[in-house]
C-alpha cells in the first residue's frame, strides 16, 4: 500500500504501511503525534499522544501517562481521507517513517503555506503517475550525460506533464537547454525550479553560474545562440 499526499495540484506517494504524524504547538511548544496505518479500506489511526498539556492540547480523560506522553486510542472509524490544515502560525505537520521525519513542504517539493493537504490511500493511477515521472527523469538524465539533449528534453517534458511541480525535472531540463545554447529557456527552467523549491541548491548553483555567464557575454548578446549557416 502507498500513502498519497495532495495539495494545490501536487500529488506525492510514499510507499509506507504505517507512519507517524507529528506537530508542535506554536504557543505551548508541546509535541503532538499520531500513529496511522495504511489499509485497503483507508487510513486507520492507532494511537495519539501529547507530551504534556496546555491550551488546545489537552489529552482526553481516557489518556494514560507513559514515558512522558499522554497516550490514547481515538475512537475514529477507518477514514478514506484525512485533511491537514495549517494556519500559518504554527509549525508544519511532519510525516515520520523509519525513524526520520520530514515537513510536508519537503515531501511535496514546494512550500505548503496555509493550503490544506489531504492524505489518502493511493489509487493505482496516482502511484503510476509518481513512478512514471521519476523514471522519465532518470532516463532523461542518462540522455543528458550522453549528449543526446533533444531526447533528454523530451523525457523531461513528459516527466513535467506527469508531475508539473517536479523541480528536479525543471533543473535537469534547464541544464539540457543550456548545453544546447538556449540560455533563455535554461534560465526560465532554473527560475521555475527555485519557485517550486526555494532551497533547491543544485538549481540555485546552476542559475548563478548561468547568470554570471550571461553577464560576461554582455548585455547586447542574445540569450540564445544564433543558428550557424
Amino acid at each position: 500500500m502507498s500513502l498519497c499526499l495532495a495539495t494545490a495540484g501536487v500529488v506525492k506517494s510514499l510507499a509506507v504501511a504505517a507512519f507517524t504524524l507529528s506537530w508542535t504547538h506554536s504557543v505551548e511548544k508541546i509535541d503532538w503525534q499520531e500513529d496511522w496505518r495504511v489499509t485497503p479500506q483507508g487510513l486507520e489511526i492507532i494511537e495519539a499522544r501529547v507530551k504534556g498539556s496546555g491550551a488546545g492540547m489537552e489529552p482526553p480523560p481516557e489518556a494514560r501517562l507513559a514515558d512522558g506522553w499522554f497516550r490514547w486510542k481515538p475512537q475514529l472509524p477507518i477514514l478514506p481521507e484525512v485533511a491537514l490544515g495549517n494556519s500559518g502560525l504554527a509549525g508544519e505537520w511532519r510525516v515520520c517513517r523509519d525513524g526520520a521525519c520530514q515537513d510536508l513542504s519537503a515531501i511535496l517539493g514546494r512550500p505548503v503555506g496555509t493550503a490544506v493537504t489531504t492524505m489518502s490511500v493511493c489509487k493505482p493511477d496516482q502511484v503510476t503517475k509518481a513512478l512514471d515521472a521519476k523514471t522519465l527523469l532518470a532516463r532523461g538524465d542518462d540522455f543528458n550525460i550522453k549528449g543526446e539533449f533533444e531526447r533528454a528534453i523530451a523525457d523531461y517534458d513528459a516527466a513535467l506533464k506527469a508531475d508539473p511541480a517536479f523541480a528536479e525535472a525543471l533543473n535537469s531540463r534547464g541544464m539540457a537547454w543550456r548545453a544546447k545554447g538556449d540560455r533563455r529557456r535554461a534560465l526560465s527552467d532554473f527560475d521555475a525550479a527555485l519557485k517550486l523549491k526555494p532551497d533547491y541548491q543544485a538549481a540555485r548553483v546552476n542559475r548563478k553560474s548561468l547568470f554570471s555567464e550571461i553577464e560576461r557575454l554582455g548585455a547586447q548578446m542574445p540569450l540564445k545562440e544564433p543558428a550557424r549557416k
